[in-house]
This record gives structure tokens, C-alpha cells and sequence, in this order.
């Protein structure tokens, strides 16, 4: 059984994390970028839909880039480093203003996904472990109260 725990993001916080790859292993290549379609597909359905472009044609050309990356990130080959070089994703997330609703959102997205994957609890579960970990480092814009308690300290 696959435990879907979400931890609250502490702001700034870039917690460490292992590659999952074990899901790589079990879907293959083709197996991964099938789940990342679907992956976008329950995304584009979801509150977070207006982080992510609504013309098909682009949002094929996303899905198929966040494959590279996440193919590359569980331990495949290196698809987006080659064709973009080295990226710090933090720094490609920072046009987007993410709050941690919107990181929840995502990982609910995830949790739905990896649910209707026919793969093994081992598999999704260091993969969900990786996306838990993984999500806090895009959150860059702190709560209210973080913002306010980060106000105060500089009173």
C-alpha cells in the first residue's frame, strides 16, 4: 500500500531527495512517457490547469520537455540535458508565482495518476517520495502567514 503523505513546505526549504528508479525500470521509456501524458492530461483538468498552456499543440511540446526531464530525473537516459543543457528548475519556476496550494494540487494530480497505474506499490511509492520532495523546491511564493510573520521580523 502506497502511503500518499504531504508534508507542508517550510519556504525557502530545499529538502534532499534520491531518483525513483524503479518506475522507469518497470514502464520502460515508452511505458514513462505514456504515464506523462496522462500525467498532463489529469493536470490540464485540474485547479492548477492555468499554470500550463491551453493550445494542444504547445502543451504537447510540454509534455514531451517534462518527460525529458523526468525520464532523465528517474535515471534514463539524458534527454533533457542534452537538448537544453543543465536547467535549475528552480530558476525556470520562478515567472510562475506557486504557492503551496498549487504544489498540493499537483502532487493530487500525481496521487491520481499513480493510482490508476498498473505498476508496483514499491515503484509508485519512490516515485511519490521523489514528487513530494521534488514539488517544495518550485513552491516561491510563501503563505500569508509566512508572509506576514516575514513582515513582522522586519519591524
Amino acid at each position: 500500500m502506497v502511503n500518499y503523505k504531504v508534508t507542508t513546505t517550510v519556504f525557502g526549504e530545499r529538502p534532499d531527495f534520491k531518483e525513483p528508479r524503479k518506475i522507469l525500470q518497470e514502464l520502460g521509456r515508452d511505458g514513462f512517457g505514456v504515464m506523462m501524458d496522462r500525467f498532463y492530461d489529469i493536470v490540464v483538468e485540474s485547479d492548477i490547469a492555468n499554470f500550463f498552456p491551453q493550445d494542444k499543440e504547445m502543451l504537447e511540446k510540454v509534455k514531451k520537455h517534462n518527460t525529458k526531464f523526468f525520464v532523465e530525473a528517474c535515471g534514463g537516459e539524458k534527454e533533457y540535458t542534452q537538448e537544453v543543457g543543465h536547467k535549475d528548475m528552480v530558476e525556470m519556476h520562478k515567472p510562475f508565482s506557486i504557492p503551496e496550494k498549487a504544489r498540493v494540487e499537483w502532487l493530487g494530480c500525481m496521487k491520481e495518476l499513480l493510482e490508476e497505474m498498473d505498476i508496483s506499490d514499491e515503484a509508485k511509492q519512490e516515485f511519490w517520495d521523489y514528487c513530494e520532495l521534488f514539488s517544495k523546491h518550485m513552491v516561491n511564493k510563501p503563505t500569508n502567514l509566512e508572509a506576514h510573520m516575514s513582515l513582522a521580523d522586519h519591524r
